[in-house]
């Protein structure tokens, strides 16, 4: 990776941050219109760190951004009584980390960020629509592909940390 999409995701990543504290403060403070607005604006970021992501591992912070601007949204069409739109949001999260850490092209510890996010990820969704609305099959479908993903994910870890070349078994020398 050359030092500029670096120095890019990281401008990125401090742009994001920047939106969503200030959408923070304005939601606080109950507007919700200007609040909207910057998540939105802040999500916008957050789709381009993961696009980034998805082409080169980095940053590792990027699922975990993604996941943060979706439950910001969640949450502001939850107090704005839109439920259904809200739960798109968590179930958008869900969908797209189990998406990348389903790549093998991926270096496995972006696919394991992308593991890290999806516990509370499906679990906030679990809660969410469980507390406003009937259960969906689209859920226990998506919910039953991440418990899938993330077993294959932490086997592949746990099988590459005990195939590490130290551990390879010492040959003599062919004569």
């Amino acid at each position: 990776m050359k030092m500029s999409q670096f120095d890019q995701s990281s401008e990125a990543c401090a742009v994001w941050q920047q939106l969503s504290r200030q959408a923070n403060r304005d939601y606080a403070l109950q507007d919700m219109q200007k609040a909207q607005a910057l998540y939105e604006d802040a999500m916008a970021k957050a789709v381009a760190l993961l696009n980034h992501f998805q082409e080169t591992g980095l940053p590792l912070s990027a699922p975990s951004v993604f996941v943060v601007s979706c439950h910001n949204l969640a949450d502001l069409l939850f107090t704005q009584e839109e439920p259904e739109k809200a739960v798109l949001f968590l179930r958008r999260a869900c969908t797209e980390l189990v998406r990348l850490a389903s790549q093998p092209g991926l270096p496995l510890q972006a696919r394991l960020a992308c593991v890290e996010q999806l516990r509370p990820a499906v679990v906030a969704l679990m809660e969410r629509e469980s507390g406003t609305l009937p259960e969906q099959p689209e859920t226990r479908m998506l919910v039953d592909r991440a418990r899938t993903v993330a077993l294959s994910v932490y086997q592949i870890a746990g099988y590459a940390v005990q195939t590490r070349l130290e551990d390879a078994p010492v040959t003599g020398r062919p004569s």
